[in-house]
């Protein structure tokens, strides 16, 4: 017997993209995990900044000049930002923050000029891109500095199209400019003098354009600064949400030990706010909130202390203090409850799906959640006070006012992050408590959207088809799956999701018809083909079963699944060589799998090699202690090597976990006989024939005691 399978993936995106390479889509997962959890994508590498020593090399000095920060720096483009004549530096990151401007304050720079070029558009392009320009003074002729025009600067990143030039001390003397043009034409302009910027057109000269010096780079309206060009954030712990969603419903114990939903909060802000009693902060934070009382009701607003106390938050240990004696120390006179594990879980996919960032709750942890049940803003330390109040009086602002909240810093927004679409992010945000393990909220999401306006894509029904199917509602599953691929015929997750739920009811035919489909799409799917696989095997049709999963396999080479399937059909057709071969790479790719690890263990039983089987079937002792099957399969190899009384400690510890059946007791009281024990073998025998009067190899061996003389 060998352990097949189940059917590959029911949501398929969780195994892998159609036919996306499963190693890379698997690191590039992993690594986007460990960036979301505040890893370093680099490693910490501080940003360098080299210094050129005029020929004699270079000095790394970006500690000192105060750009060696530990950003995850990708990009950098210069350009001079301020018009102070010397260059500035924009930077983009990996992570936050994602945009970085490195100002250029050094207050003895040298002199500068720089240099705008455009082509005449027919012979050379209007960019000028290509063009070479030599900047010279009567000192350096034989040593100009030299300038290309590029299109594209470094790594994803343009650079200004003004070429910089660096004068030093140079600054009275005349320049001379030579422009050697992309069409191979030359031209070369003389006079030029420090601290001006110029305009060099191909064919009609060169004219001398304002600089415009920007004392501040803050905008101005009314009069009065709209965005200051500090760096200081306005004291706020956690951030205001541009594009708010629904607060999850969470169950809680009330202090009379009754269940309590949040949605008895509704129309009204309230502060969910996650406590400990061993934790001074949120003890001191209560205390603050007890204080404004009066205050949260004119704002007719209150505060939920959800005591997190028990539940592991930041590695506490257990604590047994009642949380209404540190209550009524402090004051807090207000509603709170005792939280649920699952509770905490809610709250952790809302902020990572809200923050990108992933990582277990601390305390305290706030979220603030206004009259319509959406969450408003999330506080990751404890919130004071006059940010709270702050806070409450935003959620009556407009709109424009309550978006200047969305960042901790003053700034002017390029582009309004509103702007979205908010069906496909509210859908995204539903579909996020599905896969995570919470169906029953992400239907309820779904059900919110559809009530706001309705369902109106093929995305949206498959979204709602997996939530549905998490939850073991089939039918509800099915309808969902057929109405998205009535909008989409060739929607392909759509075809293998619904060709999923087939193949568990054994609707064969009507699965094949699905998964086939999907190869028409895109002939490489590798969730289809591998569950075409699993028709043909549960058909007979092996031969076909390994020349599909042979496919995925040649395609996908680091994909679990694909080993995993194709290494257990070809051991069911006794090809252990192959079998061993595929079902070594599934437990490479995935150690933890247990049937990958049972399938290898009697793969490697059928060639004869029984050391690796044993060790393959104690992994999954380890791996799952309450299943039997590892134990009987080690007595299995202890009684075939004629150690019976291993053996005995085998079966009967399978026994003790499940496996009373014929075929086990029949195989204890064969090794029970063979260390002499007779009465236990007998004993074990009948309890066989208990089960099953009719199973032979029981037959047998009672027939021999009894010619035995017993």
């Amino acid at each position: 017997m060998f352990f097949w399978r189940r059917v590959a993936p029911q949501i398929p995106e969780d195994g892998l993209k159609p036919t996306a390479t499963p190693g890379y889509t698997r690191n590039f997962r992993d690594l986007n995990d460990q960036v979301s959890r505040g890893k370093s994508f680099s490693g910490y590498e501080r940003n360098p900044l080299f210094l050129n020593r005029s020929g004699n090399g270079f000095t790394e000095v970006g500690g000192l000049l105060g750009v060696g920060f530990d950003d995850d720096a990708r990009a950098v483009a210069t350009v001079d930002w301020d018009r102070d004549g010397d260059l500035d530096l924009w930077v983009s990151n990996r992570t936050a923050p994602q945009v970085r401007l490195l100002r250029n304050h050094h207050p003895t720079h040298g002199a500068s000029v720089a240099v705008r070029l455009i082509g005449n558009g027919l012979t050379s392009n209007r960019e000028a891109i290509g063009a070479r320009l030599t900047l010279s003074t009567p000192s350096t002729l034989d040593s100009p500095q030299i300038r290309t025009v590029h299109g594209g600067d470094g790594f994803l990143a343009q650079s200004s199209a003004w070429s910089h030039f660096g004068l030093g001390d140079e600054e009275d003397q005349d320049l001379t400019l030579g422009v050697r043009w992309p069409d191979g034409g030359s031209e070369t302009f003389a006079g030029l003098r420090a601290g001006r910027r110029y305009l060099v057109k191909q064919g009609e000269g060169l004219s001398s354009v304002p600089v415009g010096r920007l004392e501040s780079i803050s905008r101005e309206k009314d009069g009065k600064p709209e965005a200051g060009d500090g760096d200081e954030a306005d004291g706020r712990s956690g951030f205001w949400i541009a594009n708010r969603v629904p607060f999850p419903e969470l169950t809680y114990t009330s202090p009379a030990g009754t269940r309590v939903s949040t949605a008895a909060f509704s129309g009204k802000p309230v502060l969910i706010n996650l406590w400990a009693t061993w934790c001074l902060p949120c003890r001191q934070e209560l205390k603050e909130l007890a204080d404004h009382a009066e205050e949260l009701a004119e704002h007719g607003a209150t505060v939920l202390a959800l005591n997190v106390d028990g539940l592991s938050v930041d590695g506490a240990a257990p604590v047994n203090a009642p949380p209404e004696r540190a209550l009524a120390r402090a004051g807090y006179e207000l509603p709170w409850g005792k939280a649920r594990t699952e509770n905490l879980a809610k709250i952790e996919i809302l902020i990572e799906y809200l923050s990108s960032l992933r990582a277990s709750l601390s305390v305290p942890t706030s979220v603030l959640v206004d009259a319509n049940g959406h969450a408003a803003a999330v506080y990751l330390e404890p919130v004071q006070w006059e940010q709270l109040e702050r806070d409450l009086e935003t959620l009556k602002a407009s709109p424009d006012v309550a978006l200047r909240s969305a960042s901790p810093r003053p700034g002017q927004w390029l582009a309004d992050p509103r702007q979205i679409d908010r069906a496909s992010y509210l859908g995204n945000y539903a579909t996020r408590f599905g896969i995570n393990g919470f169906p029953e909220e992400s239907q309820r999401l779904y059900q919110m959207l559809q009530q706001d306006r309705g369902v109106t894509s093929a995305r949206e029904y498959y979204n709602q088809a997996k939530s549905a199917a998490q939850q073991g509602l089939t039918e509800q599953a099915i309808g969902l799956y057929q109405e998205a691929l009535r909008l989409e015929p060739d929607y392909g997750r759509a075809l293998t999701g619904l060709g999923a739920i087939y193949l568990k009811q054994k609707r064969m035919n009507e699965a094949r018809v699905l998964f086939e489909r999907a190869i028409g799409v895109d002939p490489n799917h590798a969730v289809a083909l591998i569950n075409l696989a699993m028709i043909e095997q549960a058909q007979g049709n092996l031969g076909r079963a390994v020349e599909r999963l042979t496919k995925v396999v040649t395609l996908n080479p680091e994909y679990h699944e694909a080993h995993l399937s194709l290494g257990s059909v070809l051991a069911s057709m006794k090809r252990y060589e192959g079998a061993i071969e595929h079902l070594v790479k599934a437990v490479e790719l995935n150690p933890r799998s247990i049937v990958g690890q049972l399938n290898l263990a009697k793969a490697y039983q059928g060639a004869g090699q029984l050391k690796p089987s044993e060790e393959c079937y104690r992994a999954v002792a380890v791996l799952d202690p309450k299943m039997a099957y590892p134990h009987f399969g080690l007595g299995n190899i202890q009684a075939s090597e004629r150690d019976h009384q291993s053996a005995v400690g085998s079966y009967r510890r399978a026994i003790e976990l499940g496996a009373k059946n014929a075929v086990t007791y029949t195989r204890l009281g064969g090794s029970l006989l063979a260390v002499g024990d007779r009465n236990a073998g007998k004993e074990a025998l009948e309890n066989a024939l208990a089960m099953d009067p009719n199973y032979g190899p029981a037959l047998e061996a009672i027939e021999a005691l009894r010619s035995s003389g017993d």
